[in-house]
């Protein structure tokens, strides 16, 4: 198995069991953190509390929502898969990691505060922290000499370039909108999201199918994953550079359309039909959000039916996004438990999935029943909200507990 290969790189010692690899304390922060940010949000948004410590509330929100729970997706993501992509890569554990985690902590104390403490001593601190990062892992990737993932490495730089130009236009340094810079930084994001659903349907469907005893290797073929990344950063550019351009109707139903061909590869799969298994019909919504999403967009695009764009653009952030880091967090920590993924897809999957669809679709109609926008808004946080509270009671006591298998990590 890949989840094994690192172990012969593995340091020795004794260390805490949630330090010992680096999905652990980013799965342990990550559930709390996404509820008590959005609950916050919602009260905020909705007058019922105040606050003024943080600034620009909008900015907040999308930035924390991206680069804030972004980084510890990037950090469980690269962190548990870098030894394993690149067999000879000690995992990063203990007191190591640990402080990784604690100026992550650190970084979203002074972004709470940047109204108080300003922007540059939040920017230094979480700049600092997505280049601490990337440094711990672009050195493998670099030295492969097949380059196999070395777009996962230039997906990185672009997302700290993303945060520097965000910091910089907040400062007033340059020009250009924050919220501007956040909508693109969020076709980046997605960018990084293609990029790693891509190795984690390979693995996971794999490792389902082989339970199974379906001999035909599951291939996440590159070139619909490719053109699906090809029209997200054309969308985002474009949208930047030409804003209600009609023309990006037609790019953003191109994008719908990339995305939906990723499902080709669960589709031409020969032995058996996988489209409705359980785990992999999860994974597979993830590219349907992103299609649907886009399509909202470019239907409005195209029909001048003026729908606010930010009430669409949460079919791929309450929806795609979401539902791409909730079953990652169920992926990853199936496996680097030491658990059969295929003997561990139970109900709690469906349900997170569904409740996550459900969130997306109620705040997604905002758009459309605006007169409704302040219930949509509660029953979509509600719905938003539960996967996580579920992924806590049924996955928290494996992420404090030694591997199932009984092996380091």
């Amino acid at each position: 198995m890949a989840a094994t290969k690192h172990y012969e790189s593995y340091p020795k010692g004794a260390f805490p069991t949630y330090l010992a690899y680096g999905f652990r304390p980013a799965f342990l922060l990550m559930p709390p953190y996404m509820i008590l940010s959005i609950l916050l949000w919602v009260l905020y948004y909705n007058g019922y509390i105040a606050l003024p410590f943080i600034g620009d509330g909008m900015s907040w929100h999308i930035y924390e929502m991206l680069f804030g729970v972004g980084f510890l997706g990037m950090a469980a993501f690269i962190l548990t898969g870098a030894p394993e992509l690149f067999p000879g890569t000690v995992p990063i554990v203990g007191k190591e990691l640990a402080a990784l985690f604690g100026f992550w902590i650190v970084g979203r104390i002074a972004f709470w505060t940047m109204g108080v403490i300003g922007v540059y001593p939040a920017a230094i601190i979480n700049i600092i922290l997505f280049a601490w990062l990337t440094l711990l892992v672009i050195k493998p990737i670099l030295k492969d000499p097949a380059k196999r993932h070395v777009s996962i490495a230039y997906t990185f730089i672009a997302v700290q370039v993303a945060q520097i130009w965000f910091f910089l236009s907040a400062a007033g340094v340059v020009k250009t909108d924050p919220l501007d810079v956040l909508k693109l930084s969020l076709g980046v994001f997605l960018i990084l999201i293609i990029l790693a659903i891509r190795r984690v349907n390979t693995e996971a469907v794999n490792e389902i199918l082989e339970h199974e005893g379906y001999e035909e290797i599951f291939f996440a073929r590159p070139p619909a994953y490719n053109l699906t990344i090809f029209m997200i950063a054309l969308f985002s550019a474009l949208e930047f550079f030409f804003p209600q351009n009609r023309a990006l109707g037609w790019v953003a139903l191109g994008t719908a359309s990339a995305a939906l061909a990723i499902l080709n590869d669960f589709i031409n799969y020969e032995e058996t039909n996988i489209l409705f298994k359980k785990l992999i019909f999860s994974l597979e919504l993830v590219p349907i959000l992103i299609a649907i999403g886009y399509g909202l967009i470019g239907y409005n695009y195209l029909t001048g039916m003026k729908l606010f764009n930010g009430d669409l653009l949460h079919m791929l952030t309450t929806g795609a996004w979401t539902l791409s880091f909730y079953v990652v967090m169920i992926v990853v920590t199936i496996v680097h438990t030491g658990r059969d993924i295929a003997k561990a897809r139970d109900n709690f999957i469906c349900l997170g999935t569904v409740s996550i669809i459900i969130a997306a679709l109620l705040r997604t109609a905002v758009a459309f029943y605006p007169e409704y926008a302040q219930l949509l808004y509660f029953l979509s946080t509600l719905f938003w909200i539960s996967p996580f509270v579920i992924y806590m009671i049924r996955y928290y006591k494996w992420l404090l507990s030694p591997r199932a298998d009984g092996l380091p990590g």
